[in-house]
């Protein structure tokens, strides 16, 4: 893989992410407008992306490549939280943090930069790939998440069956159910699907930099623990599970995705979760400040290395 065209294509959802910061400080952007974005991606334009991966892909390749992701992706969400606990007693994280260290070890940023860092990276294809493991990571952030961010505080967790039903998750089933049915999607709904999904990328990664824009900058580097953590999750671990997927991936591209994906940085459901909680929601947000503005280096440092 040309490195180059990583680097370039990481420099321009930099600059774009960058564009959402400026638009947020010039008053263009403000918290409304990022949480009415928020919504459009969520329940919109990510699900036409993730249908329009499958409308475009080869549904007469072998299904048992489909199995193999959804398998490596559940495998995946299990090692993590075992991964996740012990990191946090390596690190000596205070009690009333290990919750949500290990929340952001386990679910990192699949949805808002997962999806358009791959698409630019590996093409359509890799996208119905990326919305198999976006599929397992919205069931348990549901589940285990709430379990994982609550862990280490008197809180207690709360589930809601009904969050399981979110445009993401029924999305991804369709689009496993069309691939496996082999459910023709007429040219003029695919090429729709794949103009709304399109847009996702741009808005995504704006509305992380507007949302970074909230953020005290001078507060955000002294959360020192963070920058070990960073190193850690998005180098160390990557770099620890490659040589395991290799044995067991054959497949290019399949090992491509899940290595991009455990390199991705700390989600914003970490912000969202510890807010909702009661967690330390100045860590988190200072977590997917420094972690997102890591992984412009770290991700092209993954694919140079091991892709």
């Amino acid at each position: 893989m040309n490195i180059n065209v990583v680097i370039n294509q990481m420099l321009q959802l930099f600059l774009i992410l960058g564009l959402g910061y400026f638009l947020n400080k010039i008053k263009l952007f403000d918290t409304a407008i990022n949480q009415k974005l928020n919504l459009l991606i969520l329940n919109v334009t990510t699900p036409a992306m993730i249908l329009a991966s499958v409308s475009s892909n080869n549904q007469s390749s072998n299904t048992g490549v489909v199995l193999k992701v959804l398998l490596v992706a559940i495998a995946i969400f299990v090692i993590l939280p075992i991964l996740s606990f012990i990191l946090v007693k390596i690190m000596r994280v205070p009690k009333h943090q290990e919750g949500i260290y290990m929340f952001m070890t386990v679910f990192s940023n699949i949805g808002f930069m997962g999806f358009p860092v791959i698409k630019s990276i590996f093409g359509s294809q890799a996208v119905f790939y990326t919305a198999i493991f976006n599929m397992v990571f919205s069931l348990l952030v549901f589940t285990l998440g709430i379990f994982l961010i609550n862990y280490g505080t008197e809180n207690k967790a709360d589930f809601n069956i009904k969050t399981l039903l979110s445009p993401g998750i029924v999305s991804s089933f369709g689009a496993i159910v069309i691939y496996f049915l082999k459910i023709p999607i007429p040219s003029v709904l695919g090429s729709t699907l794949n103009s709304v999904g399109n847009i996702t990328t741009p808005i995504a990664m704006m509305l992380i930099g507007s949302t970074l824009a909230n953020i005290d900058i001078k507060e955000v580097f002294t959360e020192f623990r963070i920058y070990p953590y960073t190193l850690v999750r998005q180098i160390l671990i990557p770099a620890v599970f490659y040589p395991i997927l290799k044995f067991f991936i054959s497949n290019p591209l399949i090992l491509g995705v899940t290595l991009i994906v455990l390199a991705m940085p700390v989600g914003n459901s970490a912000v969202q979760f510890a807010t909702k909680y009661e967690a330390d929601i100045d860590l988190a947000a200072k977590s997917v400040f420094i972690t997102t503005l890591i992984s412009v280096f770290t991700i092209p440092l993954i694919v140079a290395v091991f892709l």
